[in-house]
């Protein structure tokens, strides 16, 4: 047992009880949204494949969003209850299943995030029962706990301060929002999506660096939802050749629609931001999205004429590496 007085105890209860508030608050917004990217995956074709299906990835992404609040955090306040959250998130669990295709994945995704969301809000109900000098918090919190590379004991939540209402609680809130969006879409687009090597077009063009114009003009604005690749081709005195490669990257390796591309993507081609409320690069999605590394072939980045290959990259899966195939 820990030498807390009954004040300080008191004290680390009522962190938890804020905190429960704050997931509580939290919940609705992340299930509107896994709402919205099932409807704009949706809206492909609907023959996805979903295999090895890892129930701990709802425990990663529970994680990463605490991670990222704290991350947020302007000052250690908040951080002690999130690190003991991410502790409490280990111990919760509801089996393996495995959906084959997208309907299912999002019906068990949702099934998974609201039994997740019902024990920990029981959890933190039970941590902060005052019964017995607070027995179920201190039994709870017998060892130090590691979180974001720091260590944290009981006495840090005691005399830290989580956050009511307020600034700093909608800056915690807005931060694990946006990580769970990242979270759900990486994984459901390696989940439940696949590669196509969609078409090759061949372009003429008067200069080597009027094929990033090309792409950024004319070709992305009517292609939102795929991938350039290129291959250069020694010019004439004249032009310069060009073969582009799109890439799918989909369900059923459909292009990804409109509507999920306005949710994705900040940019067309690298460093090119054209949408400030998307998530992701797109080269980002298309390199990392997937449990193995996808294969270009011998196509260059567009915007890397003489640079590296596209296969020159470090593959990681995204935020899910232990869903990455050996």
């Amino acid at each position: 047992m820990s030498d807390l007085t009954t004040t300080d105890l008191k004290e680390a209860a009522a962190n938890l009880t804020r905190m429960r508030s704050w997931v509580t608050d939290l919940y609705p917004l992340c299930i509107e949204y896994e709402e919205a990217v099932f409807h704009a995956l949706g809206s492909t074709k609907q023959n996805g494949n979903w295999t090895n299906f890892i129930i701990d990835i709802f425990i990663d992404v529970a994680v990463g969003l605490l991670a990222a609040a704290a991350i947020a955090a302007e000052g250690p306040a908040a951080i002690p209850a999130l690190a003991f959250m991410s502790a409490v998130l280990h111990d919760w669990g509801i089996g393996k299943d495995k959906p084959n295709n997208l309907p299912a994945f999002f019906a068990v995704f949702e099934f998974g995030h609201q039994q997740m969301q019902f024990e920990i809000e029981q959890k933190l109900s039970a941590l902060a029962d005052p019964t017995s000098n607070y027995h179920n918090l201190q039994e709870a919190w017998k060892s130090n706990i590691v979180f974001n590379g720091a260590t944290y004991t009981i006495s840090d939540l005691a005399s830290s301060h989580f956050p009511g209402l307020g600034d700093e609680y909608n800056k915690l809130q807005s931060a694990a929002n946006t990580a769970f969006k990242k979270s759900l879409w990486n994984l459901a687009i390696m989940k439940t999506c696949s590669y196509y090597e969609n078409y090759h077009q061949n372009i003429s063009l008067d200069s080597r660096n009027s094929i990033i114009n090309y792409a950024q003009k004319m070709y992305y604005p009517a292609n939102k939802g795929v991938y350039l690749t290129m291959e250069y081709i020694h010019p004439d005195e004249n032009t310069f050749d060009f073969v582009l490669i799109a890439w799918n990257l989909g369900i059923g390796g459909y292009a990804l629609s409109d509507e999920a591309s306005e949710m994705l993507f900040m940019d067309d081609t690298p460093g090119n931001i054209i949408n400030p409320k998307g998530l992701f690069s797109r080269e980002f999605v298309f390199e990392q999205f997937t449990t193995q590394k996808p294969d270009f072939e011998q196509g260059r980045p567009i915007m890397k004429v003489n640079g590296l290959m596209a296969n020159d990259f470090t593959f990681t899966g995204g935020m899910f590496p232990k869903l990455v195939k050996k």
